[in-house]
């Protein structure tokens, strides 16, 4: 069945507008596989939540089952199969600490992609036609190899798992009738209408 898994904040944009620095190590969250839907499906808000938050991320697929590997050994043995743009979609609140990501359509993500250079992929939000997120993965305080290990030595990755790898600054607050397209000249582009 797989599983996604989540990776709180680290890209330097972000840790400076708040002041903070980059933590040991990443924070980790689980997402259910029942929250992914692809371009053109429809972000539901659900009911007695006031505010949710799109966030612009780049999402890795694993490529086979490892289990407490090197951050040399994630290059070497190919271990991640590919990129994605994806929107880690969250519902903020009181009573929400740990469940906000949880919701049916909070993950929506595009398509899986080779890329040689991962650290020159770009990525960008926009909502209504607005910019509102613009960021490089180089920017990132992790890298992606990192981030596998690191993972890898907490539980075993299996093929077919989904990394969301972060969002840099600016999330920002949807609602229904919202347009929200994200968009990557190495992941081309996602676009989820909001209801």
């Amino acid at each position: 069945m797989g599983k996604i898994i989540g990776v709180g904040p680290h890209y330097k944009c972000l840790l400076e507008s708040k002041g903070l620095t980059l933590a040991d190590k990443p924070f980790i969250f689980i997402k259910p596989m029942s929250s992914m839907i692809k371009t053109g499906a429809k972000i539901e808000i659900p009911p007695n939540v006031d505010k949710v938050m799109s966030e612009v991320e780049i999402a890795i697929k694993i490529n086979k089952t490892v289990r407490d590997i090197s951050v040399e050994d994630v290059s070497n043995l190919s271990v991640i199969g590919g990129y994605a743009i994806c929107n880690d979609v969250t519902a903020v609140g009181e009573d929400l600490p740990s469940l906000g990501k949880l919701f049916d359509s909070f993950t929506p993500i595009g398509e899986f992609f080779p890329v040689q250079y991962p650290s020159e992929i770009k990525i960008e939000s926009y909502l209504n036609g607005e910019l509102q997120q613009s960021a490089y993965a180089f920017d990132m305080g992790y890298s992606f190899a990192y981030l596998v290990a690191y993972i890898s030595s907490l539980f075993t990755l299996e093929e077919g798992d989904i990394i969301l790898t972060g969002t840099p600054v600016n999330a920002f607050e949807i609602k229904k009738g919202d347009t929200v397209e994200l968009r990557s000249p190495q992941l081309l582009t996602l676009v989820n209408t909001v209801e």
